[in-house]
């Protein structure tokens, strides 16, 4: 099958504004997991199908390892901003400048929608690939730190130490806290946070991208808040994570809800 070129997106490339990566592969897989397990028959089959047997899990942190692969210069690249969204304090996602190359709710909206109303017009690959790049990015946009502000690079530049290890307050949540929470794999993840009714699990499932990614803008306001009231270089352990694992379980169990939901719209 052909590799695809991104349309709609210029050459450009507004270089190196925020790691693009979130969670980690544990964060990602948990997210994937959840949703997997509250997938619709159909939509399971058809996406099984459509991925040759491999699983949501499986993919869950492809959009990540290409960067690494010889396909990151033809065509991928063009996806490194899909990852993020960076709002400033006193902005809000509506207000902010946005990136020329697309962010992740507009690339969210631009894939949600291809797949939706283009999808007889799209190669075998393409339909893959963006499915591959719908499991991935429904849980960057629950990645606090991906709501991050432009100023310093999504918590780039926010120095702190984790355990008395030097690292930024963007490391800290792409796996750190994770890590750190729970000595847990993606399925131990999956059997305690996937345990919400369904009358839950339908109210958070409402809204739109847009909508979702403002939660994760708050989550974002309150890291800020809080590690900025500790001074300079803060020294975040036990506390930290005791404080932020709500914000943490909350944020893994919710996107992997919707990114079922989302699925289920698609596929099922």
């Amino acid at each position: 099958m052909k590799r695809f070129l991104i349309p709609i997106l210029s050459i450009a490339m507004l270089f190196n504004l925020t790691s693009a990566f979130a969670w980690g592969p544990v964060g990602h897989d948990v997210v994937a997991s959840i949703a997997e397990q509250n997938l619709t028959r159909k939509a399971k089959r058809n996406i099984t199908k459509l991925l040759e047997g491999k699983s949501i899990v499986y993919y869950s942190s492809w959009m990540d390892n290409i960067q690494n692969s010889p396909y990151w210069e033809n065509g991928y690249n063009k996806t490194k901003t899909w990852h993020y969204a960076n709002v400033d304090k006193g902005h809000t996602y509506e207000t902010m400048t946005k990136n020329p190359d697309g962010d992740v709710v507009t690339a969210l909206e631009f894939l949600t929608k291809e797949l939706t109303e283009n999808y007889d017009n799209l190669t075998d690959s393409m339909r893959v690939d963006y499915v591959k790049m719908i499991v991935h990015l429904v849980g960057d946009l629950h990645c606090p730190m991906h709501a991050g502000r432009l100023s310093d690079r999504g918590g780039n530049n926010v120095r702190v130490k984790w355990f008395g290890q030097r690292s930024s307050l963007h490391s800290v949540w792409d796996s750190k806290i994770v890590e750190s929470a729970r000595r847990w794999g993606y399925k131990e993840w999956t059997e305690h946070l996937d345990r919400a009714d369904r009358k839950f699990r339908k109210s958070v499932m409402r809204g739109t991208y847009q909508e979702w990614f403002k939660e994760t803008v708050n989550g974002a306001a309150s890291i800020y808040e809080y590690v900025e009231a500790l001074g300079e270089e803060p020294n975040l352990s036990y506390q930290f994570v005791y404080d932020f694992s709500p914000l943490l379980e909350d944020r893994l169990m919710i996107g992997g809800y919707r990114l079922a939901y989302v699925l289920n719209t698609i596929f099922g």
